[in-house]
């Protein structure tokens, strides 16, 4: 069966959402629309649409008087993800333990396999929510599990533009393996832990790198 084609939306979300992303465009600045529809050949409604789908992921800030602006990321937002992931986090994780196949372990290991040769901070944050999703994913807790993606689509955004996630490549290969090595074991407690310091290591990073931003903009 094909899969669907992308639509207009789909490819003005997907653009703009790069340009963000790799900050062509930054923090605070104006949303052009007429030059932005030109830049990505779209017209006007879907990008209309597409400002909206991002102002629902917190990347747009849209009022009736300023128009469209690209959102400022806030240290105290990028604390309160982490603190949100931290709680929720090792829910999932506990509770996929016991359910875990070697398909699950294989998969999360190819994932760290392949992020060994990435540079690029989309791809390696693409890479990290995949090796994260595939060790929750056994818990089938469908809301759990959405919520839990939300808060790593957004904290990743921030890490994405704060170039922390680029920073810690190694560290972070090395919090990872340690965690896939405590639920190779079925260790509930080591893998509790693991995950714990590793997400605290990467809300210090995030939050640090976002103050960083900040002060040189």
């Amino acid at each position: 069966m094909k899969m669907n084609a992308k639509t207009s939306v789909d490819l003005a979300t997907d653009g703009l959402r790069d340009l963000i992303l790799s900050r062509e465009l930054v923090a605070g600045e104006p949303i052009r629309q007429e030059a932005l529809s030109e830049r990505l050949d779209v017209s006007r409604t879907p990008l209309r649409q597409a400002l909206q789908i991002l102002s629902e992921e917190g990347l747009v800030t849209q009022t009736d008087y300023r128009g469209a602006r690209v959102a400022a990321i806030k240290p105290e937002d990028v604390r309160d993800l982490f603190d949100m992931r931290l709680a929720l986090e090792p829910i999932a994780l506990g509770e996929a333990i016991a359910r875990m196949t070697k398909i699950d372990l294989a998969q999360a290991e190819m994932a760290l396999d392949e992020a060994e040769n990435v540079a690029s901070p989309m791809r390696l944050s693409k890479l990290n929510w995949h090796f994260h999703r595939t060790l929750y994913a056994p818990c089938g807790r469908a809301m759990l599990l959405d919520v839990i993606e939300k808060l790593n689509r957004n904290a990743s955004r921030a890490e994405i533009i704060a170039l922390s996630i680029a920073r810690r490549v190694e560290r972070s290969a090395c919090e990872h393996e340690k965690l896939l090595q405590a639920c190779r074991n079925g260790d509930v407690d080591k893998a509790g832990k693991a995950l714990n310091d590793h997400l605290w290591a990467a809300r210090r990073d995030a939050i640090a790198a976002v103050e960083n931003l900040m002060e040189n903009e």
